[in-house]
């Protein structure tokens, strides 16, 4: 729309610059100068003229002569050719303006087109780009001008960010492992000789203290470690996940919480498999649960659903608990974030605030999403969708933890 507006207000212009040099040189073309000669009866009238466009000549009126002569008639008749040419033409502009309109809309259409398309390829390609899929880049084709330099720029942007998060994740996943070994020989340390009665009486309360600190520590390590391979681990190729099983090995691990809470657990699966990686998606769900039943109240109620859908499967885990603040609640996914009031007492539920954080991740690098809400009498509802669908893996340049450690669920 504005190609066509600059184009019109400029056919505008020139044609209205044609129509007065057009009109200039009709009023500067008239002629005059012609010697008449009238007859004795009157009617017929010569002239004579040194103006070599009017050749000498005669004319004979059958009534009265014309009012001002020959000249008047010379000049009644220019006047109205000018008129006529003048009207003509302002219709003729018209039409060619009419018709060049529609074509200079038709071809700024086709240009900005060309141009907007590569700037939507941009657009959408941008949006498929995540944390977990830096590696994708533009590479944008056409000729190179303001459109591909963006792109470009925006490719050496990614090159820049993917080598920020790749030091992160390589950060993260090293520093759980060095610091695993040494929190461990600490522990071990601690607890051999407190087991074995050789820590004086008086000093039996600060090395009890101590043990519990190294402890929780060495729970922490292994939920950032959790978290380290759900962000930066390699997928697995796609299988069939049984989630039913899943889910009720997990809550065969919590049956001694579960009794003592005195819990209420209902659970509706589906029979259709999920094709994704069977190990992250277990894990998903054994954190799902685990939280659901740690954060709870004392006989309050865990409901497990899942539901096959078009495109995906849908996992819902809700459970009662404390009244949570619905402001908090885009915070809880953040590692380490416990809310304001969303949670109990710590000496009540020893968790850390990384379960969501690490559900989240997972749900993510299957394309899926992960909502949470506030239940209306207290508590979470935890909603996942996971596409049903092979993905693809990619390599990592990452430095991954070691498959071989086996992950606690203490989250």
């Amino acid at each position: 729309m504005t190609f066509t507006a600059a184009f019109l207000t400029a056919g505008i212009v020139l044609l209205a610059v044609v129509y007065i040099a057009v009109a200039h040189l009709f009023d500067t073309a008239q002629h005059g100068g012609v010697n008449e000669f009238i007859g004795t009866d009157g009617t017929v009238v010569a002239w004579q003229s040194g103006d070599p466009l009017l050749e000498p000549g005669s004319v004979t009126y059958p009534g009265e002569l014309p009012t001002g002569g020959i000249q008047g008639v010379i000049d009644r008749t220019q006047i109205t050719l000018r008129d006529d040419i003048l009207a003509g033409l302002v219709w003729w502009c018209l039409g060619i303006l009419a018709v060049f309109a529609v074509f200079a809309a038709f071809a700024a259409s086709r240009l900005s087109r060309a141009a907007l398309t590569r700037i939507a390829d941009i657009t959408s390609s941008a949006r498929s780009i995540t944390q977990h899929q830096l590696d994708a880049r533009l590479k944008l084709p056409g000729p190179t001008d303001e459109i591909k330099e963006l792109g470009d720029t925006i490719d050496q942007m990614l090159d820049r960010l993917e080598d920020s998060f790749a030091r992160q994740r390589e950060f993260i996943a090293n520093a759980s492992h060095e610091l695993r070994t040494p929190v461990a020989t600490a522990r071990t340390a601690l607890e051999i000789p407190l087991e074995q009665g050789r820590v004086p009486t008086h000093l039996e309360p600060a090395v009890t203290r101590a043990l519990t600190a190294t402890k929780r520590s060495e729970t922490i390590l292994n939920a950032l470690l959790d978290l380290a391979r759900a962000e930066t681990s390699k997928m697995g190729e796609p299988e069939p996940v049984d989630l039913a099983a899943a889910i009720r090995e997990a809550l065969t691990d919590l049956d001694g919480l579960v009794a003592v809470r005195g819990l209420n657990i209902t659970v509706e699966t589906t029979d259709r498999p999920l094709t994704a990686d069977k190990t992250l998606i277990e894990q998903f769900l054994r954190n799902a649960i685990i939280n659901a039943v740690r954060h709870n109240i004392d006989d309050g109620q865990v409901d497990i659903r899942t539901l096959a859908r078009a495109g995906g499967i849908d996992i819902t885990i809700s459970n009662t608990g404390e009244p949570i603040d619905p402001d908090t609640i885009d915070d809880l996914t953040a590692p380490f974030n416990h809310g304001k009031t969303t949670r109990l007492a710590q000496e009540q539920n020893p968790g850390y605030g990384l379960g969501l954080a690490i559900m989240k991740r997972i749900i993510e690098r299957h394309n899926g999403t992960l909502t949470i809400n506030p239940r209306e009498n207290g508590g979470l509802v935890v909603h996942a969708h996971v596409p049903d669908r092979p993905f693809t893996s990619r390599a990592q340049k990452l430095v991954t933890p070691n498959p071989s450690v086996e992950l606690a669920p203490r989250l």
